[in-house]
């Protein structure tokens, strides 16, 4: 724990902040699915939100289909739909448009025959189509869309869970038939491996999993399309781990890994690291131990998301959701004033090393300048708990929703005005949560002359 100064208008914001440790931020949608884990998830282009499907709750197998925006979860009807599934994955392929999943674990209480099917979602239903060539059955696979040469690709899984036997076959699909490809170099057989795929490197990356009849690797490889090649790595990098999850960011270029369980001892791994094509480095912690959550990375808000998975203390299904890395939010609501009712908007989410730009909008015409408050909290003030009534300040209709440690002046034209701060580049500022609310000098709306927008949170990130 440390102490930080960020400047604003020539005044210091003071806070207490772990290094990188509160990147994770818990999410609060007034609906979500019920608790599971094992169900899969991935962005979906139609649809501009991620989609989940599936999963486990006790001895449940789950067939809804829901879609995440980054604030709402919102359980979709599609026309048809398969049976309920767990321990299969979601790649949505960019360029037919549409979400393939393939197979999945056997359900039965005792194992067996994993599922062999093929399933594409368009955003409105799911269809059932079926390759003349496919893998025959897997669950526990790894699998990413190949961008450059427009393939589902997935690695190794378990063909039958009533045997703990891995498998080690490369598989492509092309959106008419599963191909094995023969390569000249590979992982070996593996049960839940972490894969995504690289934008900038051109090429799936692939670490961890488990061979049940010799334990687990920490080594990171590259497919081509043609070959695998373990990735020269620099530095440190994540110890051994099954059934981590990963993602890839393409605004920063990497692949973000998270959780997973230690293959000898079972006991989680609370990490999230980074693989920038070259060197791993760790960016955090994982959140509560849990295993077979759901994971995808969404590009509308910059963030991964996580959802449910198994309480690896209580041995509970989780419905929870985390988002990881910078956020931007919006909040609450403004008062009219005499150019409608001023509005906080951010032009991104705030990162170290950056410069973190919010405008405010709607102001009084003739105004040269507006005020901006900063906080750190937006549950409690100088006077009292938040959201706090102005009224009694002579401003009916409008509520204070951050706590005013700080308020600058921002020179605005127009009715507009904009606030920056270039952040530092230091990691300790990683998790750090600032929150913003303008106001306007609005000369005899009310007795105050004053009226209030929006607010704005910002969790600082990399």
């Amino acid at each position: 724990m440390k102490t930080l100064s960020l400047a604003v208008g020539g005044l210091a914001l003071a806070a207490l902040s772990s290094p990188v440790t509160a990147q994770w931020s818990q999410a609060t949608p007034a609906t979500s699915p019920g608790a599971r884990s094992g169900a899969a998830m991935t962005f979906d282009a139609n649809l501009g939100k991620i989609v989940l499907f599936g999963g486990t709750a006790g001895f449940s197998t789950s067939n809804e289909t829901w879609s995440f925006d980054g604030t709402t979860w919102a359980q979709l009807a599609p026309t048809a739909s398969p049976t309920g599934k767990t321990g299969m994955e979601l790649v949505h392929d960019l360029v037919r448009g549409v979400t393939v999943m393939y197979g999945s674990l056997n359900t039965s209480p005792f194992g067996g025959a994993s599922v062999d099917q093929t399933w594409e979602f368009d955003g409105t239903t799911w269809t059932q189509v079926f390759p003349v060539t496919t893998p025959g059955g897997l669950g526990n696979y790894g699998a990413c869309f190949d961008i450059v040469r427009n393939r589902t690709v997935i690695y190794g899984g378990n063909a039958n869970n009533f045997f703990p036997i891995a498998e080690s076959g490369t598989w492509e699909y092309d959106g008419t038939n599963w191909s094995l490809i023969t390569t000249a170099g590979s992982p070996g057989p593996l049960e839940r491996p972490s894969m995504c795929f690289n934008v900038a490197l051109g090429k799936t990356v692939l670490f961890g999993g488990i061979d049940p009849q010799f334990g687990g690797v920490d080594t990171t490889w590259l497919y081509d399309g043609t070959n695998w090649t373990v990735a020269p790595v620099v530095g440190v990098k994540p110890t051994a781990r099954t059934g981590a999850k990963m993602a890839y960011d393409p605004a920063r270029g990497v692949c973000v890994l998270s959780g997973g369980l230690d293959p000898m001892l079972g006991t989680p791994f609370l990490e999230t690291w980074e693989f920038n094509g070259t060197a791993w480095s760790q960016v955090g912690s994982a959140i509560s131990g849990r295993y077979n959550q759901s994971y995808a990375f969404l590009p509308t808000t910059g963030q991964v998301a996580l959802f449910g998975g198994t309480d690896l203390t209580t041995f509970s299904d989780l419905g929870d959701t985390w988002l990881f890395d910078a956020m931007s939010r919006t909040f609450g609501t403004g008062c009219a004033g005499s150019n409608g009712v001023p509005a906080l908007a951010a032009a991104g989410a705030p990162r170290i090393g950056q410069t973190y730009s919010l405008t405010l909008s709607n102001l009084a015409t003739a105004s040269t300048f507006a005020l901006m408050a900063i906080g750190l909290s937006d549950q409690n003030g100088p006077l009292g708990p938040l959201p706090l009534s102005l009224a009694s300040y002579g401003m009916p209709g409008c509520s204070a929703f951050v706590s005013t440690d700080v308020v600058v002046l921002v020179g605005a034209s127009a009715g507009s005005a904009t606030w920056s701060a270039s952040l530092p580049n230091d990691p300790g500022y990683v998790g750090l949560k600032l929150f913003h609310q303008g106001i306007s000098i609005d000369a005899g709306v009310n007795a105050a002359s004053l009226v209030v927008s929006n607010a704005h949170a910002g969790t600082i990130g990399q």
